[in-house]
């Protein structure tokens, strides 16, 4: 009995690996092969000058219903094309179309050297918090929180920037009592943070060490990777 259940569900995830495999398009490819699979997967920014990258691939996929959204299109991207040997990529478009429920993301990839990554980290914007709603527009859940005790509205679809000042703290909180309260300190110049405000799966890596949280199940406030929060306000629109 054992054995028939262990083949059986062989049998479908491979058949669902395979259905999913169908899924992602590649539009245009440059034909590299025998790159090693790459660890980062880096959002170029606008200004920064690609001329002198490896252009891998570009990456289709649609995704609907509950995969019609930026995040899960991107993550399964990110590791179809960092298996090709990607490890960087601009946004082509993405699009949602409503009557049918989907959701499309075409991203453009390449392959950079250390000197390459080094020059795009430096044209990253520095210092600020960027705190992420929902990513549906036509979702009518707003999302309520304070920052420094100033309460604010997040509508679906949008984000809120927050500039840091240096040595000044700033409290982030949601949820009430039962919630979440975050504070940070500047201290030099920093990378933007990303943090989602919807409390599910936004690619949420570890929290950073100059954060100091109390976390319940309610009111959660959850880091995102900054490959993916680049991505993210690259198509949200900026709230009040």
């Amino acid at each position: 009995m054992r054995k028939k259940f262990f083949l059986l569900l062989t049998a479908f995830l491979l058949t669902t690996a395979f259905t999913f495999s169908q899924t992602i398009e590649v539009l245009k490819t440059s034909g590299a092969k025998d790159l090693p699979a790459a660890q980062d997967f880096a959002f170029i920014e606008k200004k920064t000058d690609s001329a002198g990258y490896k252009f891998i691939s570009t990456y289709k996929l649609t995704g609907t219903k509950k995969k019609a959204n930026i995040t899960y299109l991107f993550l399964q991207v990110a590791e179809r094309a960092k298996t090709d040997g990607a490890n960087c990529f601009k946004l082509n478009s993405f699009h949602r179309n409503d009557s049918l429920k989907e959701a499309t993301l075409i991203l453009d990839t390449y392959n950079w050297n250390d000197s390459m990554r080094n020059v795009n980290f430096s044209n990253h914007e520095q210092n600020c918090i960027y705190l992420l709603g929902g990513e549906d527009p036509n979702d009518d859940n707003d999302i309520s929180f304070k920052i420094d005790n100033e309460k604010k509205v997040l509508k679906s679809g949008t984000y809120y920037k927050h500039v840091r000042t240096n040595g000044k703290e700033v409290k982030i909180s949601k949820g009430g009592l039962a919630g979440t309260t975050l504070w940070y300190t500047l201290v030099g110049n920093k990378p933007d943070l990303f943090l989602t405000m919807t409390g599910l799966g936004l690619g949420g890596g570890p929290v950073p060490t100059n954060v100091v949280g109390l976390s319940f199940n309610t009111g959660r406030i959850q880091p995102v990777q900054g490959d993916l929060g680049c991505l993210l306000i690259a198509i949200l629109k900026q709230g009040e």
